[in-house]
């Protein structure tokens, strides 16, 4: 079989510009998985650098050199991107269509998701955050990532398909697999077994459609009249199962890991749980330094880019991390402020494929902190947390996060 988009050799490469890095590797004892990425910062890597990991790829580490990934799709297409690489892959849709073509997707998503649709969600968002949250508030422990983190995103997401709340745990293992393999069999085998449960999905609601984002997919139709391609339609569904769980289960888990460590910022939330703007500007400012993903993108052609000589199908790796913390953009970028005014950071990205879910994502994080500060306004890190919870990947963040509080 042809491997169409596999990178090349890199003898491209001039030495100077080879680093040994993995960003799936978090050294022992290491707690907080970002650090992989800032210690490149203290050894002074190259801006723009090669590593020979995971198929090979170049890093981008500059927030300008970011930004301009995310918006020229000429040359940094978001089709075919995974690394390590896996031919085929599937097209997402929109997300692994360039433009124009990918507005076909995004316009029909779009949508669902602007903050006046995500308003109208929160009733629900609350009844679910509420209603994990009281399952354990008297305890005073959980493990935040099983008991709450990893269900609450999920669960939503199951309820926004018409999926049943009963096959959770289902989700929570694909997904898993989805994000943390980098063995070529399982994670080739983990997306079959996703799409299978996308087409039993779709051919549901086909046959008897509701009001659930699913329905409103498979029932659409093209400039012409006619439904979309069934292989688009599966594309799509894909792309919002791996795109708002994940993300949304690791950003809660930094949140709350500072949160927990920090009771100032938890006295500044508490202070404006009915002032929404201070507390959106909070979670803003809380979305720059937790940024938790790094994007993929695949170079369209042979071109140079900031001097550097890239090659058709080199990878390159977008850590938002580093981005949102270049002390050319952000003043005093390592400290944490509540209510810094100006936050351009790129958590969603930036550019034509900037991410349809923020809205929803953000309110889910701001709904999920004014329920757990109503019920449980004081919480420490406990103790008793293993070692080695950390991971590292294109989504970073814990396998687990013990927390504790005075019971009631």
């Amino acid at each position: 079989m042809t491997l169409h988009f596999q990178p090349p050799a890199p003898d491209h490469v001039p030495p100077e510009r080879m680093v040994d890095f993995d960003f799936f590797a978090v050294p022992p004892g290491m707690a907080d998985p970002t650090e992989i990425w800032h210690d490149l910062v203290r050894q002074g890597v190259p801006s723009i650098f090669y590593t020979p990991r995971n198929g090979g790829h170049w890093v981008l580490m500059d927030y300008a050199d970011i930004v301009e990934a995310y918006r020229d799709h000429t040359v940094f297409s978001t089709y075919q991107t995974p690394v390590p690489p896996i031919e085929p892959f599937p097209v997402v849709q929109p997300q692994g269509v360039d433009p124009p073509e990918h507005n076909v997707f995004r316009r029909l998503l779009a949508p669902l998701f602007t903050p006046i649709a995500v308003r109208g969600m929160v009733d629900e968002l609350q009844r679910r955050a509420a209603g994990l949250i009281d399952r354990f508030a008297a305890r005073g422990q959980c493990d935040f990532i099983a008991d709450f983190a990893a269900r609450y995103p999920t669960g939503t997401f199951l309820h926004l398909f018409g999926l049943p709340e009963e096959r959770l745990d289902e989700f929570l293992a694909l997904a898993s697999t989805f994000f943390r393999s980098t063995a070529p069999a399982e994670r080739a085998d983990n997306i079959t077994q996703i799409y299978a449960v996308l087409d039993a999905l779709f051919r549901e609601k086909q046959a008897s459609p509701g009001t659930d984002i699913a329905s409103t997919i498979v029932l659409a139709r093209d400039a012409n009249g006619q439904p979309h391609d069934w292989t688009d339609i599966l594309n799509c569904g894909f792309l919002l199962f791996v795109a708002g769980l994940d993300t949304v289960t690791n950003t809660l888990a930094y949140i709350w890991r500072y949160l927990a460590t920090t009771p100032d910022a938890r006295r500044y939330f508490r202070d404006r749980l009915d002032d929404p703007d201070a507390f959106l500007r909070g979670i803003e400012e809380l979305m720059r330094i937790n940024a938790v993903s790094s994007l993929f993108r695949r170079v369209t052609h042979d071109c140079e880019f900031r001097g550097v000589q890239l090659r058709r199908n080199d990878r390159v790796v977008l850590p938002n991390t580093i981005a949102n913390r270049d002390q050319r953009v952000f003043e005093n970028p390592q400290a944490i402020d509540l209510d810094r005014a100006v936050n351009v950071h790129v958590t969603f990205g930036v550019g034509p494929h900037r991410c349809i879910g923020s809205h929803l994502a953000k309110r889910e994080v701001m709904v999920s902190m004014q329920e757990w500060l109503r019920r449980i306004p004081d919480f420490e890190l406990d103790p008793a947390q293993p070692p080695g919870a950390a991971f590292g990947g294109s989504v970073m963040g814990f396998d687990s996060l013990w927390l504790r509080w005075p019971p009631r």
